[in-house]
């Protein structure tokens, strides 16, 4: 073969990588308009929207008179009216100071509620009606005043079927916040007519007695509504205070029901008086089978569970304040034993619990 022809055939000089790539050319307007400026046009709007929504939304929550007039409607969203002032009336903003001090609002919602539990709710409306008695309660026991009062008492005394139970349960609270309230004191409270009464009266009621149940709802049996009156009056009694309440509360260290005993016995610590000790020992068990009794999901037994031993540990540093003198040993027992225990079987920040109890060990032995 002619070498001409050989030469010919010989493959062409490799380029290197860099020879293959298109020239770089700087960005144009219109390409940096597209990448950055228009996606952030866009962000911008849907915040501005958001904003303009959550705005439209909220108008009018500062308004008393703009949620009166909702709540006066006694249609199915009036209950919202009721929630969104009992959120302003226990915001902690100082501007809020003059409208828990109005007598003549808390009047108007006194008679609303009022006018609401003389008509029974039947059907759909049942659900709607009682949310927004339950909202009207709370935010009268919101009040620094206590024209709420004689009609809260008769909400905690009412009850038709099981829904109006829970209104029971709110007002019975509203009782208590109101005693709680410093500008007002247990004492005033528990000396306004017909006060001890209601409170006792709740802290009898038997179960035999329950309204039946909402058999529009599934596994309605592990509710006990009674036993849960029995326990929030527990509570209340608890921040009222006076020889009689705490004689009752005493005699409820007994229920059937965990949680009106640990309320009670929490009630009775808060005064310093020791007959809570046997039940406050029950509390700060480790492995307490009866502390979720009554919880049907393992997420509420556990959260249950930690509820009731920080809720002892709470209540005997109470005891120890209010009566330093008393032999407390028994807690002091109780408490060693929980700090050294396996709470593992406790999710819902067990290590937080072991290390409030070595601290309110160590508070105890000061």
């Amino acid at each position: 073969m002619d070498t001409s022809e050989i030469a010919e055939t010989k493959s062409p000089p490799r380029r290197s990588p860099d020879s293959a790539l298109p020239p770089v050319e700087a960005p144009t307007a219109s390409f940096v308009l597209q990448l950055f400026l228009i996606p952030l046009l866009i962000v911008s709007i849907v915040v501005l929207l958001w904003l303009v929504f959550s705005w439209m939304a909220h108008l009018g929550r500062d308004n008393p008179e703009a949620l009166l007039k909702r709540l006066e409607n006694f249609d199915e969203n009036s209950w919202q009216a009721a929630k969104e002032l009992a959120d302003v009336l226990r915001s902690p903003d100082p501007k809020y100071d003059a409208l828990r001090s109005d007598r003549e609002l808390a009047g108007r919602l006194a008679e609303l509620l009022e006018q609401d539990m003389k008509t029974p709710a039947t059907g759909q409306g049942k659900k709607y009606r009682a949310q927004r008695r339950m909202f009207l309660c709370r935010a009268l026991g919101l009040f620094h005043v206590t024209d709420g009062l004689p009609v809260l008492l008769a909400a905690a005394n009412q009850e038709r079927d099981v829904v109006e139970a829970e209104v029971r349960l709110a007002a019975l609270e509203a009782i208590a916040t109101l005693a709680d309230d410093k500008s007002l004191g247990p004492d005033k409270v528990r000396s306004e007519p017909g006060v001890m009464e209601a409170l006792l009266s709740a802290s009898r009621v038997s179960d035999a007695d329950e309204p039946p149940p909402d058999t529009s709802q599934e596994e309605v049996a592990v509710y006990r509504p009674h036993a849960e009156v029995r326990a929030v009056a527990a509570y209340s009694l608890g921040v009222v205070g006076g020889k009689e309440a705490l004689d009752r509360l005493a005699a409820m260290l007994n229920d059937t029901y965990p949680g009106a005993r640990y309320n009670a016995a929490t009630g009775l610590a808060r005064h310093g008086d020791v007959r809570c000790l046997s039940v406050l020992k029950e509390m700060l068990a480790p492995n307490n089978p009866l502390a979720a009794a009554g919880e049907r999901y393992e997420a509420d037994k556990d959260r249950k569970r930690a509820a009731v031993i920080l809720s002892g540990i709470q209540a005997s540093l109470k005891l120890y304040e209010e009566n330093p003198a008393a032999d407390i040993s028994v807690l002091k027992a109780a408490l060693d034993k929980l700090a050294a225990a396996d709470l593992s079987h406790i999710k819902s920040d067990w290590v937080k619990l072991q290390s409030a109890a070595r601290e309110a060990r160590q508070i105890l032995e000061r």
